[in-house]
């Protein structure tokens, strides 16, 4: 079965719709029109996103489901990701960074995690670790930490939307 994505520009004009559905296996071939792509592991999180970011598409619900990014379009664009911050967040991106080097990941840090360390929930079964040579040093630290918490998984959900905004321009700043 092929995957679904939820595709939603972040500006005016860079699709002829709101938001739209794509088959994972469509992007492998087919380029999004816009310079910035913001990965989002869940679709609920779609309302935390900011409205009119320049040249921005975010793609939302890829789960695991992260093939497609070996796409030869996504190397020239910046990219960021924003997952869970849980093992299995972690997992993902790591396994992203590895299609796409470059990929800038986004509130997912330990300064996320003890900031908002109250909303954390349990996280009944860990991610492998077999991705994590993909992080970076301080990631795969956090991972680490995590598997150590009792409640160690900050869903992106839960993240309190001014955080979300401010971290989403802080990456559009930085481009």
């Amino acid at each position: 079965d092929d995957h679904w994505l939820l595709i939603a520009p972040l500006a005016p004009g860079l699709l002829p719709f709101a938001r739209q559905r794509v088959r994972a296996s469509e992007l492998l071939t087919t380029p999004l029109p816009a310079g910035r792509i913001l990965l989002v592991e869940n679709e609920r999180s779609l309302h935390q996103l900011p409205q009119a970011v320049p040249d921005t598409i975010a793609v939302l619900g890829a789960g695991l489901n992260l093939g497609w990014l070996a796409a030869p379009w996504l190397q020239a664009c910046s990219v960021a990701y924003w997952g869970d911050l849980d093992t299995w967040g972690l997992h993902m991106l790591a396994i992203a960074r590895g299609r796409v080097p470059q990929l800038h990941a986004l509130l997912m840090d330990a300064a996320t995690f003890s900031a908002h360390h109250a909303l954390a929930v349990t996280e009944p079964v860990h991610a492998p670790e077999s991705a994590c040579g993909a992080l970076g040093l301080n990631e795969a630290a956090l991972a680490d930490h995590l598997r150590a918490q009792e409640k160690g998984r900050l869903e992106q959900e839960f993240l309190p939307t001014d955080a979300v905004h401010r971290a989403v321009h802080a990456w559009v700043d930085e481009d």
